[in-house]
């Protein structure tokens, strides 16, 4: 007895003493990991946002892994890159509350036949940002197999989530019984369209924001076609698991692609954004030199056909900020969204934001159609002049990259939709964060039909992410969330939600505001609709910054369906899996199911990681 207590003495002291080290260890760690926020990082993520900058809370609502994402792939890596790698994990570790870890996909997520199948084109029912036939977020009845009538019968039918994931922006491909969806971290997986269990994976360099594309490749083989965070564009042939090529089409260092490409006619369309306005935050950083950017990459070799460049004219000197860092112009006009083929006038059409640096340029805050041949303009449309923003403008200090006077940051972040209307006349329709919806006509040099002012407008939004349309009315989600909003609109009332336009006339048919009572006790939850909406023959689906799912009679908007996603779930791969806030890409309904993408921990908002499927059918 005397012997194991002599025994047992020191071991409990050894132990003691090794528990008093790591905990030592530990506070110096946090210790330093706070020094760094403090240094690099607490100017601009304070304890209240400010603008689109999230604040302290909301980055404490992410992962780890995303946090250190951010700072060493996505939109904060300029920051990132002067820490080391311990640094990031430190701050990101500091910030979530816990630490640091690559979860992988476990076992149970895999169908009993895994592996790659060739994919049959003929079986394409959704594809690209806004659907597969007509890129205007209209489903017709045969592909959608569900009834306006039935909707009100959808139950949850499986959920699926991304491990450290707080995030799910990618427009699921719907083709034949697989469905195929990328994720924050570079994942392209395949699932099972009906049960939610993985095929096969394929990891890429980056984040994938856009949405996979399927399309023929040399040898009649079927690719796969995708571009990462990083401005990588991809082919893979999933039969094989091979990547025929890979090629990276951003030319500046703080390129991006945040929209999907286009494939038309063996040319993958690819829109690249810059970081520079998230960069510019530093008054250290030489604003700006980037142009936002439109690149035609052969699909078959992965070569540059062509390259559009939306301000033609490179950066020059232009003076020094308050702190005597040196200034160019122009620059900025990023292409945040996907293109719009139009082939039967051989034209694509895309939306640019604003400039961030003065004097402006013609082609901010506009719609250019390019020419599919070379990449030429056309004509260009520009519905705000003058906007230079950079984030500089949202800081309390540290403001010297942004542009006096500061524009509203009136982008037009969406799609265009080409619609032909009941009449057979063939329109352009388009919405801006301005809180605008515009009708174009193609076939006049883009000249405006109609404008129609649904909202005040705001830095997020206005319309933000897209619109819908069936061949009567457009679909608008009006967000107006209270960020930056221009002069002219500040005394105006907010009024998001969703609104109904007359194509022909632009006239408001009916409009739903957001529900103002669902986010009582939520934190980063806003009455707002920013998503964009997916329509059927008499039902329009609409996703909520409050995290509710919503179907609405098209004839007067009532609301036929009401889901609210933010909830943890118990998902068929074993991730933990909670829904947040719904925004970017809409719903895509084919095949009986309804695909949603829950979690948008951006902006403030309500992270999440989960795509969820919905069915009417009886299980």
């Amino acid at each position: 007895m005397y012997i194991r207590s002599a025994v047992a003495a020191p071991c409990i002291g050894l132990a003691s003493l090794a528990i008093a080290t790591v905990a030592a260890s530990q506070d110096t760690r946090r210790a330093e990991a706070t020094r760094t926020f403090t240094t690099v990082c607490a100017e601009c993520h304070g304890e209240s946002q400010s603008g689109r900058t999230p604040s302290r809370y909301s980055l404490g609502q992410l992962s780890p892994r995303a946090i250190v994402q951010a700072l060493e792939n996505g939109v904060m890596k300029t920051e990132g890159a002067a820490l080391t790698r311990d640094q990031r994990i430190g701050v990101a570790e500091l910030l979530s509350g816990r630490a640091y870890e690559r979860t992988a996909f476990p076992e149970r997520a895999w169908c009993a036949q895994r592996g790659p199948a060739p994919l049959i084109l003929s079986s394409i029912s959704w594809m690209g940002f806004g659907g597969a036939l007509t890129g205007t977020g209209f489903q017709s009845a045969v592909r959608a197999k569900l009834e306006a009538t039935d909707v009100p019968k959808l139950t949850l039918a499986w959920a699926f989530a991304f491990p450290e994931a707080v995030q799910v922006r990618t427009h699921p491909t719907v083709v034949g019984d697989v469905i195929l969806v990328g994720g924050s971290f570079g994942e392209v997986v395949a699932l099972d369209a009906a049960t939610g269990c993985m095929r096969w994976m394929y990891e890429a360099d980056a984040g994938v924001r856009g949405t996979i594309l399927v399309g023929p490749g040399s040898g009649g083989r079927t690719l796969v076609y995708f571009a990462d965070f990083r401005t990588n564009a991809y082919a893979l042939d999933v039969a094989s698991g091979e990547i025929v090529w890979k090629t990276r089409v951003g030319r500046h260092p703080e390129a991006n692609i945040t929209g999907s490409p286009a494939l038309h006619a063996g040319q993958l369309i690819v829109p690249i954004s810059s970081m520079e306005v998230v960069t510019a935050g530093n008054p250290r950083y030489e604003c700006c030199t980037s142009s936002g950017g439109v690149a035609s990459v052969d699909a078959a070799t992965g070569a540059i056909r062509w390259y559009h460049r939306v301000i033609p004219d490179s950066a020059r000197p232009a003076g020094t900020n308050a702190a005597g860092t040196a200034l160019f112009a122009p620059s900025g006009a990023p292409v945040w969204a996907s293109p719009t083929i139009d082939a039967k006038r051989g034209l694509v059409y895309v939306g640019t934001g604003e400039n961030y640096t003065r004097p402006a340029s013609g082609t901010s805050d506009a719609i250019l159609a390019l020419r599919l041949a070379d990449g030429s303009l056309a004509w260009s449309f520009q519905g705000t002049r003058d906007d230079a923003f950079t984030m500089a403008c949202t800081a309390q200090r540290n403001r010297e990259n942004c542009p006096s006077p500061s524009g509203p940051d009136h982008d037009f972040g969406m799609s265009p939709l080409i619609v032909t209307r009941a009449d057979g006349k063939e329109i352009l329709v388009v919405g801006q964060k301005s809180g605008v919806v515009f009708a174009l006509d193609p076939d006049a040099g883009g000249a405006r039909l109609w404008s129609t002012r649904v909202g005040k407008g705001s830095a997020l939004g206005g319309i933000h992410w897209g619109m819908a349309a069936d061949n009567r009315l457009v679909y608008a989600a009006n967000s107006d969330r209270a960020a930056i909003v221009a002069p002219d609109t500040v005394s105006m009332p907010s009024s998001p939600g969703l609104y109904a336009l007359d194509l022909v006339t632009g006239q408001s048919v009916w409009k739903v505001p957001a529900a103002a009572d669902t986010c009582t006790g939520r934190q980063g939850c806003f009455a707002a609709n920013s998503a964009a909406p997916t329509v059927i023959p008499g039902a329009v689906f609409a996703g909520g910054l409050d995290g509710h799912i919503r179907a609405h009679a098209t004839s007067d908007g009532r609301v036929l369906w009401d889901f609210d996603t933010v909830r943890e779930y118990e998902t068929v791969n074993g991730v933990a899996g909670r829904g947040g806030a719904i925004d970017g890409p809409g719903p895509v309904i084919a095949n009986g199911f309804v695909y949603v993408n829950s979690g948008y921990g951006t902006f403030g908002q309500m992270p999440g990681n989960v795509l969820l499927a919905f069915s009417a059918r009886r299980r």
